[in-house]
């Protein structure tokens, strides 16, 4: 098991004569004056497990732990095949994170249980206070062998995509650009959505969009990948992505909401 803290001064709300200011999504302190905005979520209930996201839009996990601990793991499976991020979906019958596409598993504290994962789940800093949680730095990721909670991989019960209730990040809210290079040009702060499929153009690995690719921008973070191999969808046609420089970064395959038993 691990704790996460958020150490930082501009975060410690007693003491030091600073006032924190409530907001969605932001809390900002005013250390000696200077005012400084810092990220937060709602803090999880014992036992809770709930996709969320930064106020820029990052995947994020927020835990409570049945003894009242809480922790905040990146939403991102540490497996990335040719840099194509994944995002996880949470197992409750399993009590775990799984990547259906890929097979990495980890626990309810992000220590790797089985499947590709190189490391666990990296975690954030914290600081819990009332009923928000201050969200600090991303630390580094557990190592593979780090032992985790609970029975081994294979004395879980695992999710299927057609019978187990599963908690997934839904991305249904946000806008969704249809053509890359009007997404580039947009130039959004933050993570955006898009639709499109991954193909080789003028020797870049680019996003196209589903019309073809004649409106194409490049995957800055996806290398070129060996002849023949395969980096087409297989869990739909949705990705998440930064722009930078005039390309995108970052990207990530969204898996399709799956059907949820009624």
């Amino acid at each position: 098991m691990r704790s996460s803290r958020l150490v930082s001064a501009a975060l410690v709300l007693a003491g030091i004569g600073l006032v924190a200011v409530a907001a969605v999504g932001l809390t900002t302190v005013f250390r000696y004056g200077e005012p400084v905005a810092v990220e937060t979520v709602r803090r999880p209930t014992p036992g809770e497990v709930r996709p969320d996201y930064l106020t820029d839009g990052t995947p994020v996990w927020v835990i409570g732990h049945a003894d009242g601990s809480v922790d905040v793991l990146s939403g991102f499976d540490t497996h990335r095949p040719y840099n194509i991020g994944k995002v996880l979906w949470w197992c409750p019958s399993a009590r775990a994170f799984e990547n259906p596409e890929h097979g990495s598993r980890y626990d309810e504290f992000g220590l790797r249980i089985g499947g590709p994962a190189p490391t666990g789940l990296p975690s954030y800093e914290i600081e819990v206070s009332g009923s928000r949680v201050a969200v600090g730095e991303l630390q580094n990721a557990p190592p593979p062998d780090a032992r985790h909670s609970g029975p081994g991989e294979l004395n879980r019960d695992w999710c299927t995509l057609a019978e187990d209730p599963v908690a997934f990040h839904t991305f249904d809210d946000w806008p969704i650009f249809e053509s890359p290079t009007e997404a580039v040009a947009a130039a959004p702060e933050g993570w955006i959505l898009l639709s499109g499929g991954l193909a080789i153009v003028d020797g870049q690995v680019s996003l196209c969009a589903l019309g073809g690719c004649d409106d194409a921008v490049p995957a800055a973070n996806v290398p070129e990948p060996d002849p023949g191999a395969a980096i087409g969808p297989l869990f739909g046609e949705r990705f998440i992505a930064r722009v930078r420089d005039g390309a995108l970064t970052d990207l990530t395959r969204v898996m399709p909401a799956p059907p949820q038993p009624l």
